[in-house]
């Protein structure tokens, strides 16, 4: 099942990654999530941190929700890649051939599943595009979350894809909510 969601944030994408890619912190921000942690970093460039484009880790995470009246609760390792994209293209360059390109920086944060008990597959990818308001000016960011999601063994799984797809835009929310009052 793949599942996902869209917001716009008003806020600067440097605000919006700090929150995403606070990796343990993330329970803090995102409802449901009851551990987040780094369990080992791979493949780093030589100094790389969490946030700076080039971090890879390996994270824990727990998650509890209620499935049709049960206590659900599963956790998932993860691989986490950042990446920092650019896209870009000129705008009224046919009215004024001085204009420069416009690049809308572009981050992204995938990850893949490598153990868990309750699901098989649980691969998805963050994406933040910076643009402006047309109404203020101000820096504005989109944010998607998509995942691939395909849960192990006797798991309902009509009533844990219809949990995910509410917890989706709660999570876009909470996201939402933690980068305009905390952000970086």
């Amino acid at each position: 099942r793949r599942i996902g969601g869209e917001i716009i944030v008003d806020a600067p994408l440097d605000d919006v990654w700090a929150i995403l890619t606070d990796y343990d912190n993330l329970s803090t921000h995102i409802p449901n999530l009851v551990e987040s942690r780094r369990i080992g970093t791979k493949g780093n460039l030589f100094g790389s941190e969490p946030g700076d484009g080039n971090h890879k880790c390996q994270l824990y995470q727990k998650g509890a929700q209620k499935i049709i009246g049960f206590d659900f609760r599963a956790s998932v390792t993860m691989d986490m890649v950042e990446k920092v994209l650019v896209s870009g293209n000129t705008v009224n360059s046919a009215l004024d051939p001085k204009t420069l390109p416009m690049f809308m920086p572009e981050k992204r944060i995938g990850f893949k599943c490598i153990d868990s008990m309750f699901f098989s597959e649980f691969d998805g990818e963050w994406q933040v595009q910076e643009g402006e308001s047309s109404v203020t000016g101000e820096p504005q960011c989109t944010v998607s979350y998509i995942v691939d999601v395909r849960p192990k063994g006797p798991v309902p799984v009509a009533a844990l894809e219809w949990r995910i797809r509410e917890d989706v835009p709660t999570n876009l929310r909470a996201v939402k909510k933690s980068a305009q009052e905390v952000g970086l």
